[in-house]
């Protein structure tokens, strides 16, 4: 029995150092992980608001509001088009926004959320000639979002927005999906 009692000190004491051990593995696993976290890039209010529009459409397959939203066309681009062929070009860019949208849909299943990874702004004022003209005025802003989908989990998504002018809303000027590498 002496033997016994001896012996309880030296287990508690083994007791408290493998538990000891093991919150010191939990903490440094939790450490470990907590960094692969990215954290979401900031985007600018109003940009956040239609970024939560633009992929809320995705979300409730809302085509019209996407159709809506999509495809800008520059100043010079606009000039170039012939009398009465805006319409058609508004036609095209519809059908090809329903295209774009089934085709995704059915490569990567239904859309479920995103996060901004990464976003550049870049402002262009009308003096800035040819690219004012070729690419318009305003602010553009270029981000590569983290989409989640229900078949293929994760795409990059890569936006061009652009906004013409304070006060105006953004428009989506170009864009591309890719499962993520």
């Amino acid at each position: 029995m002496t033997n016994d009692l001896q012996s309880l000190p030296s287990e508690a004491s083994r007791w408290r150092r493998r538990m000891r051990f093991f919150l010191w593995i939990s903490v440094l696993l939790l450490a470990c992980t907590k960094g692969k976290e990215r954290p979401s890039a900031c985007v600018p209010a109003d940009c956040q608001q239609f970024l939560d529009k633009y992929f809320g459409a995705w979300k409730s397959k809302d085509i019209a509001t996407l159709q809506a939203v999509s495809f800008y066309l520059s100043p010079e681009d606009r000039s170039r088009l012939p009398e009465g062929s805006l319409e058609m070009w508004r036609e095209s860019k519809n059908k090809l926004v329903t295209e774009n949208f089934e085709r995704v849909t059915r490569e990567f299943g239904d859309f479920q959320g995103y996060e901004v990874l990464r976003a550049k702004t870049t402002t262009i004022s009308p003096q800035e000639q040819p690219a004012a003209n070729t690419i318009g005025s305003g602010t553009h802003i270029e981000l590569v979002c983290k989409a989640r989908f229900s078949k293929k989990h994760n795409a990059h998504v890569g936006l061009h927005l652009i906004k013409e002018a304070e006060g105006s809303q953004y428009i989506v000027a170009a864009w591309n999906f890719q499962a993520e590498p």
